[in-house]
């Protein structure tokens, strides 16, 4: 990474002290009453935020740097489909079930009151097998709405994810992270830095994200996840781009006690772990509005921190290879 990156990471890590208040703030206000919810989120308007995934799987692809800031009483179309094969039980997948992922993301993005205002729906497609049988689970997942803007320099994130896809369905494999939706109510913070200049052949960018549930059910609520990811952009020619970025996820355990009204869920531990992914892609733009893109991104080490009551580690289901293809229209 270039002498710009580790410049302002400094500069990144001021806004993240800045960003720790904004942090504490938030989470006092959604835990309070679903109409204080609407509350932060007419805060968000103001603050800023960016989409972020659901589901056992993360999925750490940004492409922000092909999707510009939206302009007065334009539309930014962006939709994405993730293929996330678990295919081999020592690596990505659970010891007792493997599972196939086709996910379909879409994000549309404007502005409202003079700020970026974006809603993601991802529709939901997983399979899964194990030596009884075979399973699937289609729907709409949990819907983020968010917003993002500029602040000291840095880029600020912030959202909400709402629960509206199902977390109830009879499933062959009873985990609740299968579920299309988690039934939480979720905060998304973030915080960006770019280097470089849209012109530019290198540019090159830092961030940071949480998202972490401030509103769940009695039995289940899906554990925190905190990011840090560096990446740079390198321009090929005028029209294809090449990405290169390196994260580290760690995804705290969920708290969950589903067990105690559904023995079914005796088994649900494998959310707790520290990944570190890398991901590489191509885009192409097409004219001024339209461009594709497609990334793989796979886990180099996945350390997993999920005990076994033997004393042994869960295999880390979220740890996997990913395919991503979006294409992005602004109209």
């Amino acid at each position: 990474m270039s002498i710009g990156v580790r410049g302002g990471l400094a500069t990144l890590f001021t806004c993240t002290k800045k960003l720790k208040t904004l942090m504490k703030i938030s989470t006092t206000i959604t835990r309070s009453t679903p109409a204080a919810i609407l509350g932060f989120l007419a805060l968000g308007i103001f603050t800023a935020a960016q989409a972020c995934p659901c589901g056992c799987v993360k999925v750490t692809v940004d492409n922000l740097a092909d999707r510009p800031t939206a302009q007065a009483g334009a539309y930014t179309l962006d939709v994405r489909y993730d293929y996330i094969n678990q295919d081999e039980r020592n690596d990505g997948a659970h010891a007792h079930f493997t599972a196939i992922h086709r996910n379909i993301l879409a994000t549309i993005e404007t502005q409202l009151l003079g700020q970026n205002v974006s809603i993601s729906l991802p529709r939901i497609d997983r399979a899964t097998e194990t030596a009884s049988g075979r399973g699937k689970v289609v729907g709409l997942g949990d819907i983020t709405i968010a917003t993002r803007v500029a602040w000291e320099g840095c880029t600020v994130s912030a959202g909400i994810k709402l629960p509206t896809g199902k977390d109830d369905l009879v499933m062959l494999v009873p985990r609740r992270y299968l579920q299309p939706g988690t039934g939480s109510t979720d905060v998304l913070l973030g915080l960006r830095r770019d280097f470089g200049l849209e012109t530019d052949g290198l540019t090159e960018f830092v961030q940071i994200q949480g998202q972490a549930s401030v509103i769940s059910d009695a039995y289940f609520r899906p554990g925190s996840t905190l990011s840090l990811t560096l990446g740079a952009r390198y321009k090929l020619s005028e029209a294809l781009a090449l990405s290169l970025q390196g994260t580290l996820l760690r995804q705290y355990r969920d708290k969950n006690i589903q067990g105690t009204v559904d023995a079914t869920y005796a088994e649900d531990l494998e959310s707790a772990g520290l990944q570190q992914i890398v991901a590489a892609g191509l885009s192409y733009k097409f004219n001024p509005s339209t461009n594709a893109y497609i990334f793989y991104s796979e886990p180099l080490h996945t350390s997993n921190y999920a005990p076994k009551a033997s004393g042994g580690l869960v295999n880390p289901v979220h740890a996997t290879a990913i395919w991503s293809v979006g294409l992005m229209h602004m109209f």
